[in-house]
C-alpha cells in the first residue's frame, strides 16, 4: 500500500498524456509517425500497468503475487526503460513536439501539456523505480534521490549535447561557451550518481564517500544554476536545461543536508520517546 499513491499518480498522468499525444498528432497523420506511435504506446502501456498495480494494492489476493517482489521490480524497470526512449522523442526540439528553438537560440516550450506531463510521467516512473528497488531489496532510503539526480544529470547532458549546434548558430558566443559547463555538470553528475547508486546497492556507501559525492554534486550544480540560468546563459527560458539544472541543484543540496544533519528529523521523536519512558518509570514507582 505504500506505493499505491505513486501508481495512482502514474495512472492519472498517463491519461492526460495520452490525450495530449492524440491531440498533438491527429489519427489521420499517425500512420507515418513511428515516433508518435511509440510515445502513445508507452503511455498506454504505463496506464495499463499502473491500473493493474492499483488493483493489486487494493485486493490482497492479487497483491500477494505481484506487489513487493520480483514482479514489481521487473515491471517498474520496464516502465522506466520505455520512458527513457519516449522522453528523448517528445522533448527533442528537433522534432518540434513539446519544445523548439527560437530565433535567439533559446529553448522554448511549444506544447505545455505534452511537455510537463511527459516529464511528470518520466519523473514519477523514475521515483517509483527507485522506491520499488529500495524497499524490495532493502537499500539505503536515499537510493531514490540518487536515481532522480542521475536522471536529471542525464537530461542535462543530453539536452546540452543535442542543442549545441542550434544554440551556437543563433545565440551569443557567451551562451554557446557556457554550454560546455552544462555538459560538464551533467557528466560529473552522472559519474557521481553512478558511483553512489552502485555503492548503495552493494553496501559500501560510507559516510566519507556519501559526503564527497553529495558535496561535489551540490557544488557543480550550484555553479551550474549561476552560469546557465543567468542573462547570458543558455537556460534563461523555461525548458529542459532550465528545469534539469534546478532539479539537480535541489536534489544534490537535499542529499548534502541529509549527510550534514543526519538526525534532524528524529529529534522530536527522541524527545517524545524519552518523555514516554520517564512516564513509564513513574508509573512503575507508584
Amino acid at each position: 500500500m505504500e506505493r499505491l499513491p505513486t501508481w495512482v499518480s502514474l495512472f492519472c498522468l498517463s491519461i492526460v498524456l495520452i490525450a495530449s499525444a492524440l491531440d498533438e498528432v491527429p489519427p489521420d497523420e499517425r500512420n507515418g509517425s513511428a515516433r508518435a506511435n511509440y510515445c502513445l504506446a508507452v503511455s498506454i502501456i504505463t496506464l495499463i500497468v499502473a491500473f493493474l498495480f492499483i488493483v493489486a494494492n487494493l485486493i490482497d489476493r492479487i497483491g500477494h503475487f505481484v506487489v513487493g517482489n520480483v514482479v514489481e521490480n521487473v515491471m517498474s524497470t520496464i516502465i522506466v526503460a520505455l520512458w527513457v526512449v519516449a522522453i528523448t522523442f517528445i522533448q527533442n526540439p528537433k522534432y518540434g513536439s513539446a519544445t523548439d528553438i527560437n530565433d535567439e537560440g533559446q529553448e522554448i516550450i511549444v506544447y505545455a501539456n505534452l511537455y510537463f506531463f511527459s516529464w511528470l510521467n518520466f519523473a514519477t516512473a523514475i521515483y517509483l523505480f527507485g522506491n520499488v528497488i529500495r524497499d524490495n531489496l532493502a537499500y539505503n532510503p536515499k537510493f531514490s534521490q540518487w536515481v532522480l539526480l542521475f536522471a536529471s544529470s542525464v537530461v542535462l547532458t543530453a539536452t546540452s549535447t543535442a542543442l549545441h549546434d542550434e544554440i551556437c548558430d543563433k545565440a551569443t558566443a557567451t551562451s554557446c561557451d557556457r554550454l560546455k559547463y552544462a555538459l560538464a555538470v551533467g557528466s560529473v553528475g552522472i559519474i557521481l550518481c553512478f558511483i553512489s547508486i552502485i555503492a548503495t546497492m552493494f553496501g559500501f556507501m560510507g559516510a566519507k564517500l556519501e559526503f564527497g559525492t553529495s558535496f561535489l554534486s551540490a557544488t557543480f550544480y550550484f555553479f551550474g544554476v549561476v552560469v546557465l540560468t543567468s542573462a547570458s546563459g543558455p537556460a534563461t527560458a523555461l525548458g529542459n536545461m532550465y528545469f534539469s539544472v534546478w532539479v539537480g541543484t535541489f536534489l544534490s543540496f537535499t542529499l548534502l543536508l541529509a549527510v550534514i544533519f543526519p538526525n534532524r528529523g528524529n529529534t522530536a521523536g527522541s524527545d517524545t520517546h524519552g518523555i514516554e519512558h520517564q512516564g513509564h518509570d513513574i508509573d512503575q514507582d507508584i
